[in-house]
């Protein structure tokens, strides 16, 4: 029996592309419509945007790039596991999931707890899932980490989700008064406070993901 298909470096670089494209994407919508966006019914009676309004654009447009590194970071995960187990992608998606579902039920690829997890236990601690945080550094991790619990809490209003997005906060040092009823939009557009508008947490998050699509793209297969 010939030897499957290897997964190529083009094969990840154009993914890497695509992705890296995306966040470039979400931080140009930023500048645009949070920074610096108007409305009106023309350039004489135009008003700038209201902070409820842009800090609601900042949890949408952060939504979508989450959702764009769950993909990619399940991408990268295959791509891993055909290249060293020797598999085809399709026998990959049985061999990250179910032999009955394969991926299709299988959460959790935007929470590198998980990733880390699932590469260290499939793939051992030579690979680049299993060793995730020394391959892309604490701090890189720790902001995934506070990603994905924002983007948790955009998708689920109260319950886990909630609870895990206060106690991050009070983590960060948001005072008491602060943290209730604090929107996601706001935290992502105005925190940490004193920081320059384009070193805030959207923009902090969003160069974790580079930085994660950078190495991940470096590294594999």
């Amino acid at each position: 029996m010939a030897a499957p298909p290897k997964i190529t470096k083009a094969a990840v670089t154009t993914e890497v592309n695509a992705f890296l494209g995306n966040i470039e994407r979400a931080r140009d919508l930023y500048r645009k419509i949070v920074l610096h966006g108007y409305s009106g019914p023309s350039t004489e009676a135009s008003t700038k945007l209201n902070n409820p309004d842009t800090r609601d654009v900042a949890a949408f447009i952060f939504f979508e790039i989450a959702a764009k590194l769950e993909d990619f970071a399940k991408a990268m995960f295959q791509a891993e596991v055909r290249s060293r187990l020797g598999v085809t992608a399709t026998r990959a998606v049985y061999v990250m999931g179910s032999p009955d579902t394969g991926i299709d039920n299988q959460l959790g690829w935007g929470d590198p707890k998980r990733m880390r997890e699932r590469g260290y236990n499939l793939l051992g601690p030579a690979s680049f899932f299993g060793s995730l945080v020394p391959n892309v550094g604490d701090q890189t991790y720790n902001y995934l980490i506070a990603a994905h619990v924002v983007r948790n809490r955009i998708a689920h209003n109260g319950g886990a989700a909630q609870e895990r997005f206060v106690k991050h906060l009070e983590g960060q040092g948001v005072a008491a008064a602060e943290r209730q009823g604090m929107s996601v939009g706001r935290y992502l557009r105005d925190y940490p406070a004193g920081s320059v508008p384009t070193d805030r947490n959207f923009f902090r998050y969003l160069s974790a993901y580079q930085d994660f699509g950078t190495k991940a793209g470096n590294a594999l297969p």
